[in-house]
């Protein structure tokens, strides 16, 4: 393995694997999403997909307190479960004391990844949306839990992103009372650090007495449709609505709130879909987006409904704790969801949709949205 530098929510998923064959355990989460010390599982296996062809099995002993490391179903080594713990702490101690972006961590420290450890690979194959699978057993009932996929949130460095933003996800408005000439002035618009200002051209569509219609989405390249219209559909058909009005609220009513939490308390009030118990049902279908998001719905490609996730997070937090939350629970993750995500609003390249822009779509004027959601 020739790793040259790598960023802290890179380094988190190496450390995840040393941190849990060295303590032998997963924790548990409280509802604060720190470290349960009295609720965990033990770890039977760690199984990482580094290629399609490369699987690593990681098996915990915990009579001998070793990791017994086989390749592809070939046994390599055994390696002292504490000699991983000293690797973890290594890590975490590199990783939160250095500076930079992206950066080395020691040649002692990569030669036990390589040489020992058997790493190839910081970040394993992602063939769905697991980073890692754990055979673990409660130690309560006895139940083992064979090979559940779990992603892994880093808070080395940036909150991790739930829901990323594609050129899909742009929610789409029409444009009453534009003009060719304030088209232009409006595209030209720019704040004092060059960038586009966003708020700043909604706000003179606003002044300009324009008015702002959702339609939809933009059609996916890939799936030739409307793939966010539709998956928000199999959640449920009133997601577009709510969505769009999330977004119209932040951008052109002034809502600074970014919290789901706060946000859905916005759209309880508004109503915009006109239902009844606004109160029960607006969080609940918020809640079933962001699990459907947890679970490998994106925008950009039809889902079928089916969670590619079966285990939940494990997260490294700020203090290198590594906890989990199950999925497996699902309105309780649901509801952990919800209170810890927030919206964001990335960048208006054409990566994230070339937002904020008037165009124009069979003489008609058009103007789209867009966000992305982190988990805190």
């Amino acid at each position: 393995m020739a790793i040259s530098k790598a960023n802290r929510g890179e380094w988190g998923e190496p450390y995840v694997v040393l941190r849990v064959l060295g303590d032998g355990k997963l924790f548990m989460s409280d509802d604060q999403g720190r470290k349960n010390p009295n609720e965990w599982m033990n770890i039977i296996d760690v199984i990482r997909h580094e290629t399609k062809e490369r699987i690593v099995i990681y098996h915990y002993d915990p009579e001998n307190t070793m990791v017994d490391i086989d390749i592809n179903g070939n046994r390599m080594t055994s390696v002292s479960a504490n000699e991983f713990m000293k690797a973890a702490n290594h890590l975490a101690t590199d990783v939160l004391k250095a500076t930079g972006r992206s950066f080395k961590v020691s040649d002692e420290l990569n030669a036990f990844l390589r040489d020992k450890a058997y790493m190839e690979h910081l970040k394993a194959k992602s063939i769905d949306k697991n980073d890692i699978y754990l055979t673990v057993k409660d130690p309560r009932s006895s139940i083992v839990r064979n090979r559940i996929g779990f992603s892994i949130k880093t808070k080395f460095g940036k909150d991790p992103t739930l829901f990323n933003t594609a050129p899909a996800s742009g929610a789409k408005y029409k444009v009453s009372g534009m003009t060719e000439e304030l088209m232009t002035v409006i595209n030209s618009m720019r704040d004092h650090k060059g960038k586009v200002a966003v708020m700043g051209r909604c706000e003179k569509l606003l002044a300009e007495g324009c008015r702002l219609e959702f339609t939809g989405f933009p059609i996916a390249k890939r799936a030739g449709c409307e793939a966010f219209r539709e998956n928000l559909d199999l959640i449920n058909p009133r997601l577009p609505k709510v969505i769009s009005t999330m977004l119209y609220n932040h951008f052109f009513e002034g809502n600074s709130n970014i919290d789901i939490t706060e946000i859905t308390d916005m759209i309880i009030k508004k109503n915009p879909c006109k239902i009844s118990r606004p109160e029960l049902k607006y969080p609940y279908m918020i809640k079933a987006f962001l699990y459907a998001a947890h679970c490998g719905m994106t925008a950009s490609t039809l889902w079928d409904g089916k969670g590619e996730v079966n285990g939940g997070f494990i997260t490294v937090n700020e203090n290198g704790d590594v906890i989990a939350n199950y999925a497996l629970e699902s309105e309780a993750f649901k509801s952990y969801l919800f209170d810890n995500c927030y919206l964001e609003f990335p960048a208006t390249d054409k990566k994230h949709g070339d937002y904020a822009k008037v165009y124009k779509e069979n003489e008609e004027y058009y103007f789209n949205l867009n966000f992305q959601i982190r988990y805190r």
